[in-house]
C-alpha cells in the first residue's frame, strides 16, 4: 500500500489548511466556544462553497464525486485547526443517505447539504449505548402513516443548529435483541422533540434529545429489515476511520508547534530541544503520530476499496486514541506552564484529544472487537 497523496489530494490538503489557518485561528475557536450556538453560518457556507460538503457526493447530486480517502485528507486538515462543528454529523448523514436512501431521497436531500443549505447530525448514543447499535432502546413504533419515535438520545452534536437528525431506532424487539434497527431522518422542528444542552469537555455543543411520539413518514426511513443494522455498522466503520484522520491531524499539529517551541525556548543557556530527554519525548510523539496515520489510512484504504475492514478500523481507533492522548500530554508537558494558559491554543487540542477518544467507540470497546480475531 502506498499512502503517498496524489496531486489532487495534495491540492485539497493545502487549500484546506490555508483556509482554516486564515479563517479559524484561536480567536475564532474561542468565539465559537463562548457563543450560544457554537456555529457560524457564514463559515459553514464558505466551506460548502469550497466543495467540502460534497466531496463524497456523486456529481449527479451536485457533489464533487471523490473518495473516502479524499475526505480523510480534508478531515486531517480539519483536525489541525481543532475546529468544532457539525461537519462529521453531516458527513454521517451523507453516508447514510448514499448507502440507504432512495433515489428520490438522494435527489431531494443531497444537493441541499452540498450547497450548505442544510446541516445534519447523527443520534445513536443512549444511557446504555455508546457504540453498539444492537443495544439501542429508542423505539420507532409503526403507525398507519409511518412511525412514531419514542426514546432519548445523548451527546447528539449540534442538534441545536441541525436541520435534520439521523436517528437510530428499533422497529421491533427490545435493547440487546436481534430485532431490526433502522435510521430515520427526523426534522428538528417536528412536534415532540425536546433539546437539553450538555456540557462536554471539548467546548463543542452537544445535547440530550428526547423524542415524544415524533412522527416520521415511511419515506424517511433508511435501511429496511436486516439491512438496517448492516447500514448502521457500515456507517459507523467509515465515520470512525474518518474521525481517526481528524485526530491524526490534531496530533501532527501539536507535534509541529511543540518541536518549534523546543527549538526556540532557552533554558540553562541553551534551547530545551538540545536536551536528550526532550529529544526522546519528541521522538515518542513522532512515532505515535506516524503509527496513528499508518493504522488509520490502512483502514481507510480497505474501506475505499470495498474490502472488509472491521478489524483495521478497531485497530486504528484503539491505537490512535491512545497515541493522540500521549501526544497531547507530552505537548502540554514540554510547553510547561505556557501550555496550560487559556490564551494559548494548545488546550483546544488537549481537550479534543480526550473527547474524540471517547467518541466512536472507546479503546476497551475497540479492543473487545478484536477478541474474536485472537480466538479469545
Amino acid at each position: 500500500m502506498d499512502f503517498t497523496l496524489n496531486e489532487e489530494q495534495e491540492m485539497l490538503k493545502k487549500s484546506a489548511q490555508d483556509f482554516l489557518k486564515n479563517e479559524c485561528g484561536p480567536k475564532v475557536l474561542k468565539e465559537l466556544e463562548e457563543s450560544e450556538t457554537g456555529f457560524s453560518r457564514k463559515l459553514w457556507e464558505s466551506m460548502a462553497g469550497l466543495g467540502w460538503m460534497g466531496i463524497i457526493v456523486p456529481e449527479a447530486y451536485d457533489g464533487v464525486g471523490l473518495t473516502l480517502l479524499d475526505l480523510a485528507v480534508l478531515f486531517e486538515a480539519y483536525g489541525r485547526a481543532a475546529l468544532n462543528g457539525p461537519m462529521l454529523g453531516t458527513v454521517m448523514g451523507t453516508l447514510a443517505t448514499l448507502e440507504g436512501g432512495s433515489e428520490d431521497g438522494k435527489a431531494e436531500r443531497l444537493p441541499q447539504v452540498v450547497s450548505g443549505q442544510r446541516v445534519w447530525t447523527f443520534a445513536m448514543e443512549e444511557a446504555e449505548v455508546a457504540y453498539d447499535p444492537g443495544c439501542v432502546a429508542t423505539q420507532a413504533v409503526s403507525t398507519d402513516k409511518g412511525y412514531k419515535i419514542q426514546g432519548t438520545k445523548l451527546f447528539v452534536p449540534y442538534a441545536n443548529v441541525a436541520d435534520d437528525l439521523f436517528v437510530v431506532a428499533r422497529t421491533e424487539g427490545s435493547a440487546g435483541d436481534e430485532g431490526e434497527v433502522a435510521i430515520f431522518v427526523v426534522n428538528k422542528d417536528a412536534p415532540g422533540i425536546q433539546l437539553a444542552a450538555l456540557k462536554p469537555i471539548a467546548g463543542d455543543k452537544q445535547f440530550q434529545v428526547d423524542f415524544h411520539d415524533v412522527p416520521v413518514s415511511p419515506e424517511d426511513r433508511l435501511g429496511a429489515g436486516e439491512g438496517g443494522l448492516e447500514l448502521v455498522l457500515s456507517l459507523l466503520g467509515k465515520a470512525t476511520a474518518i474521525q481517526c484522520a481528524e485526530m491524526v491531524g490534531g496530533a501532527e499539529y501539536e507535534l509541529e508547534i511543540t518541536a518549534e517551541y523546543c527549538r526556540t525556548r532557552v533554558q540553562f543557556d541553551r534551547p530545551i530541544g538540545t536536551f536528550q530527554a526532550v529529544q526522546h519525548r519528541l521522538a515518542d510523539m513522532y512515532m505515535d503520530v506516524l503509527g496513528a496515520r499508518l493504522t488509520t489510512y490502512q483502514a481507510l484504504w480497505r474501506l475505499s476499496e470495498g474490502m472488509p475492514a472491521a478489524r483495521e478500523v478497531a485497530i486504528a481507533k484503539a491505537f490512535t486514541s491512545k497515541a493522540v492522548r500521549r501526544v497531547a500530554f507530552s505537548a502540554q508537558q514540554l510547553h510547561a506552564g505556557m501550555g496550560y494558559d487559556l490564551d494559548h491554543e494548545l488546550h483546544y487540542y488537549y481537550r479534543r484529544a480526550k473527547a474524540l477518544e471517547l467518541k466512536m467507540g472507546t479503546v476497551p470497546a475497540q479492543l473487545r472487537a478484536l477478541h474474536p480475531v485472537l480466538g479469545v
